[in-house]
């Protein structure tokens, strides 16, 4: 789960954002564990605001306000050794308009104009070329109980059908 979403404060702005009830039940259930790239890349807490840039196929991850700002090798290298330290996850909750964590509608800027909006965030879009089967949702997909009924159920399924291993 992305770690702003358990309350951490790990947000760009510093701020903390709780989802006291989505959390709540989701821990009936399952152990969370946090995952916060940008933090775990070495950005400080607060930050500048980062967004993807370049090309749609390919973006850089740049600052929205310091453009010269550019942590797309080191967040291209996280989303390349993270995934496999979590071969014990069995779902995933990702945090919304994040370049990256974001499931969709993340833009791409080029000069300020967006050139695309129908893109992942880099970290979410590694996980899902891993397991694409993984069930996965962003916190707004999560607001009412049978939407957080079904994605429970959806991932004791795949913990059945994948046979996944706990990690300690």
């Amino acid at each position: 789960m992305s770690s702003c979403l358990l309350g951490q404060r790990v947000r760009y702005d510093g701020e903390i954002k709780t989802y006291t009830d989505m959390v709540a039940l989701l821990q009936q259930y399952f152990v969370l564990h946090a995952v916060c790239p940008e933090v775990e890349i070495g950005l400080s807490v607060p930050r500048p605001a980062l967004q993807l840039t370049a090309n749609a196929l390919q973006p850089r991850m740049t600052g929205r306000d310091q453009p010269a700002l550019d942590v797309t090798i080191a967040m291209r290298a996280f989303c390349e050794h993270k995934p496999a330290q979590l071969s014990h996850i069995c779902g995933y909750v990702f945090k919304s308009k994040s370049p990256s964590c974001g499931l969709k509608n993340i833009p791409v800027f080029v000069n300020g104009n967006i050139i695309a909006d129908n893109n992942r965030g880099l970290f979410s879009q590694a996980i899902l070329e891993r397991w694409p089967e993984l069930p996965v949702r962003e916190e707004t997909e999560l607001q009412t109980v049978s939407q957080r009924d079904q994605f429970i159920a959806q991932v004791m399924d795949y913990f059945r059908q994948h046979q996944v291993s706990p990690s300690l």
